[in-house]
């Protein structure tokens, strides 16, 4: 027997009642959520808070989720731990046609918005992020961290002769 959806919410409510909202406030793990150097642990909680109402196309998602995020600094190549919250606002269409891709599938008495959440989570990630604005980074000539020492290099040394004629674009 499988585990539990938690993202799985019956709508049989608001297929009755055009017009009505149901508050959904649910939580659990969605694995593969990440881009190159940003991520979601597969073991990492998702909590979705918001409204579903029922509108003429179908029923409609408001709301956010709510992770942690662990990144790559693209200055200092450290990792980080942060909080995200992603506002969501999406359409599940019960006459869904795969190929058209900008809604989600009414299925049956329910929406499963674990698709959903995923989708909106990933292009939210950051795609080039910092453990911090002030992020010093790494040094040019020796690779130290700079946020945690000072190594006493000015200017990131000698520069390569071959790459000279660049600072005539400045």
């Amino acid at each position: 027997m499988g585990a539990i959806n938690p993202f799985k919410v019956s709508i049989t409510k608001l297929s009755k009642a055009p017009g009505s909202v149901l508050q959904v406030d649910v939580e659990g793990a969605i694995p593969e959520m990440f881009v190159s150097s940003a991520w979601v642990a597969d073991d990492g909680t998702v909590h979705a808070k918001g409204q579903l109402e029922a509108v003429h196309s179908g029923i409609l998602f408001s709301g956010t989720a709510t992770i942690e995020v662990t990144s790559e600094c693209r200055r200092c190549l450290g990792r980080s731990t942060q909080p995200m919250q992603v506002e969501i606002r999406e359409l599940f269409e019960a006459d869904f046609k795969e190929e058209e891709g900008d809604t989600y599938p009414v299925e049956g008495d329910h929406v499963d918005l674990t698709e959903m959440l995923r989708d909106a989570v990933v292009l939210a990630l950051p795609a080039a992020p910092l453990c911090s604005a002030e992020c010093k980074g790494l040094c040019q000539v020796c690779g130290t961290n700079l946020n945690e020492t000072d190594c006493g290099h000015k200017g990131g040394g000698d520069i390569d002769p071959r790459f000279r004629i660049l600072d005539q674009l400045r």
